[in-house]
């Protein structure tokens, strides 16, 4: 009975990142027939079209991860404002590969999931099909540390500048710790505090100090552009647990094939809007500020994992609960469905389908090593 369970489980997670991965191929091409096409036309009509290749596929990916999960996602905060389809800068804390698909379920909310560009680890560029893709998104990617040099930097500029210049939306996702926190890597945890501490900064239990420099980058690039930094604070249901002291111990956030398996029942997501005139430039002034914005993420998180039942597993402010409709999703999922079909079910399409995983992999990888 426990490994019929356990292969029951194994397939909750398997079939649909079977069905998430599986479309790649069929999305990379026409992502690249679609950039060559249009490779004489103005670069606005490019990402017009772009970013509604990126919305659908991204629609499928929310199919999953909250339709067929059934999490409950809980809203607090300024989410008022996510009606307005503004540019904004995303700020958010980190500790799942999850956090990238929280920032989906607010983008779809706000009408602006086509919209979305990444400031991304520089090894991400060489995933095979979708690191190329991120790249040509407008994804941004940053090396780390002494590494993240002139060029590096030129290259963020210079794509944030196109942005400006071409009046193309965006949200532009940043995850200033760098880093995904989980309460298990205490060395981690300690050399993050370390650095507050000489930094004479507050030191945080909850979060990991945030860093300045790609922040910093996109406040300036996109200066004049977005209308405002989603200051984004997320826990998730399942990462407490009563430890022996009865108190609540933190524990590691999911994972995504977890997250799949329905482990994690609910979201809870804070959104605090910052009008982008209230944020000093000077780096300086800038790191006080961000830091500040991480004690506030402190104290969210700390009252989550309290005792006290008037704070315990909530957010700041009244939550709500927000249901996304399934006709956001389910058109994503029959076309991208249809469109794998012939692919698939042929022995034509079959043989292209695994020349497109081989060759796109290479040759992406490739390009985005001699462009970035």
């Amino acid at each position: 009975m426990l490994s019929v369970l356990v292969h029951i489980n194994t397939l909750r997670y398997a079939v649909p990142t079977a069905i998430m991965m599986g479309c790649a191929p069929q999305y990379f091409s026409l992502v690249v027939g679609w950039r060559s096409v249009s490779c004489l036309l103005p670069e606005r009509w490019y990402r017009a079209v772009d970013d509604k290749i990126w919305s659908t596929y991204q629609r499928l990916i929310e199919f999953f991860f909250e339709h067929y999960t059934g999490v409950e996602v809980i809203l607090y905060g300024d989410v008022d404002h996510l009606e307005k389809g503004e540019n904004v800068i995303y700020m958010s804390n980190h500790q799942s590969t999850l956090d990238w698909v929280v920032a989906d379920m607010m983008a779809v909310r706000a009408g602006c999931l086509g919209y979305m560009r990444y400031v991304l680890k520089d090894g991400l560029k060489y995933m095979p099909l979708y690191g190329y893709y991120f790249g040509v998104h407008g994804s941004v990617f940053v090396k780390r540390n002494k590494q993240f040099d002139e060029r590096n930097q030129r290259q963020f500029m210079d794509k944030l500048t196109r942005f400006k210049k071409n009046n193309i939306p965006v949200w532009m996702v940043v995850f200033p710790e760098g880093t995904r926190f989980d309460p298990n890597r205490e060395g981690m945890i300690k050399h993050s505090q370390g650095y507050a501490y000489q930094q004479n900064l507050t030191v945080l239990h909850q979060v990991l100090t945030p860093r300045i420099r790609a922040f910093h980058m996109c406040l300036v690039g996109l200066q004049d552009h977005v209308n405002a930094v989603y200051d984004v604070t997320i826990a998730y249901s399942n990462t407490g647990e009563k430890s022996d002291e009865d108190t609540i111990q933190r524990t590691s956030a999911p994972s995504l094939p977890e997250f799949l398996t329905g482990i994690c029942p609910q979201v809870h997501i804070h959104l605090r809007r910052i009008q982008l005139d209230c944020i000093p430039l000077d780096v300086t002034e800038c790191q006080r500020w961000i830091h500040e914005r991480f004690e506030e993420k402190e104290r969210m998180l700390v009252d989550f994992y309290s005792n006290d039942p008037d704070k315990q597993g909530r957010l700041e402010g009244e939550g709500c609960r927000s249901k996304l409709p399934l006709y956001s999703t389910v058109p994503a999922l029959l076309f991208s469905l249809g469109f794998a079909a012939p692919w698939l079910l042929t022995s034509t399409g079959r043989s292209l389908y695994w020349k497109v995983w081989a060759l796109g992999a290479v040759g992406g990888a490739l390009w985005m090593k001699i462009v970035t």
